[in-house]
């Protein structure tokens, strides 16, 4: 059974708030315990609701939880409502398959302007995002223009990350710019996140080879 027929939608209760999220059916962890995220919300759009085309990626990351997470941005069109940015991740996706070649959109997990959190190839694979880092990291690209609904839901998507065990607690966070030859994810994303306990920036990690 492919990965993504193993989802469906569940809303999960914790205090202080409410979250809506995918659910792993098969046999890996199960996203259901003891769910408490400590900051905002999300709702985590499946490949399957946002009309993701057939991918055949196979090669899983390195390490889980995975030890680096990369900000990016697509540097495409806005999504300011749910309908926009459902046909924005399919355009990036048909780009990315059509004509990069790639085995499906290059990222881990997308966010618009809508706060949604929009699911690529997820926590368990292989992204094409940022040589290499790719095989050790998650690769998050943000779509359009940064609101604060967008920047809550990369919060808590980092914090319920690490409390399911699919990202390190002692991540290290890092924009794209600092580890490719590329603009993206832009100064001013560069600098809120510099403001985050885990982003590290260093000039050796630029040196590291890899996928």
């Amino acid at each position: 059974m492919d990965r993504r027929s193993r989802l469906h939608d569940r809303e999960v209760q914790g205090p202080p708030l409410k979250i809506h999220l995918a659910v792993f059916l098969g046999p890996w962890k199960d996203l259901t315990s003891s769910i408490s995220p400590a900051t905002g919300c999300f709702q985590l759009i499946t490949p399957s609701k946002w009309g993701a085309k057939a991918a055949n990626c196979s090669q899983p990351l390195r390490d889980v939880p995975a030890e680096y997470v990369v900000i990016i941005h697509t540097a495409g069109n806005p999504c300011r409502t749910h309908r926009d940015c459902h046909n924005e991740v399919k355009m990036i996706q048909n780009y990315h398959m059509n004509l990069k070649g790639w085995c499906d959109i290059a990222y881990s997990f997308l966010i618009g302007e809508d706060g949604y959190v929009y699911e690529g190839r997820g926590w368990r694979n292989e992204g094409s995002h940022t040589y290499g880092y790719n095989d050790l990291s998650l690769g998050i690209a943000f779509i359009g223009t940064f609101v604060d609904r967008a920047w809550k839901a990369l919060r808590c998507f980092l914090d319920f990350s690490v409390k399911i065990g699919y990202l390190s607690p002692e991540y290290i966070m890092l924009a794209h710019s600092d580890v490719s030859d590329i603009v993206s994810p832009g100064e001013f994303i560069r600098a809120e996140i510099a403001k985050w306990p885990n982003y590290k920036h260093s000039l050796y990690i630029l040196n590291r080879g890899g996928q």
